[in-house]
């Protein structure tokens, strides 16, 4: 389970980015808009030659399928084959080269780290913490760096 999947604490916001709407484009490029606004292209071609649950999308009539579920947090197709929203997000990013954003989303999501947490624990607002997640702002090497210590500090505990 994600960090953006765990029950909120009384009193805080649940850290969830959800899908909105999903749609196929040319190729095997998914389209997905979430709640945040965020708007990522995935190509899904590497998935579907690498995972046998994810063949039929070759066949594009099938990929066509794609659709919201499970309240905005996958996509699916309707022979089973389905992707998680924070996963597609991953892979948006890693296919960008946004390093940055996955290191950091790592960094919060090993450490169980709400949106409210993980600021608190660097010293930075929520909402900032949020664009960093999503990858609406790159993410500074400061920032990077501020992470890495808050590991050692809390690993020499």
């Amino acid at each position: 389970m994600g960090v953006d999947e765990q029950p909120c604490k009384k009193g805080e916001a649940m850290n969830v980015n959800r899908l909105e709407a999903v749609r196929p484009l040319d190729g095997m490029i998914l389209e997905a808009v979430y709640s945040g606004g965020q708007v990522v292209r995935v190509d899904l071609s590497e998935v579907a030659g690498r995972f046998k649950i994810f063949a039929p999308l070759s066949d594009r009539a099938v990929f066509k399928q794609a659709a919201v579920t499970d309240w905005g947090h996958s996509v699916s197709w309707s022979d089973d084959a389905s992707l998680d929203a924070d996963r597609l997000m991953e892979m948006a990013l890693e296919q960008s080269g946004r390093t940055d954003t996955l290191e950091f989303r790592h960094w919060q999501d090993r450490h169980k780290l709400s949106l409210a947490k993980a600021a608190e624990a660097i010293g930075l607002s929520r909402r900032t913490v949020s664009q960093y997640r999503t990858g609406a702002r790159p993410v500074p090497r400061t920032v990077a760096l501020a992470c890495k210590g808050w590991e050692a500090e809390h690993r020499a505990r």
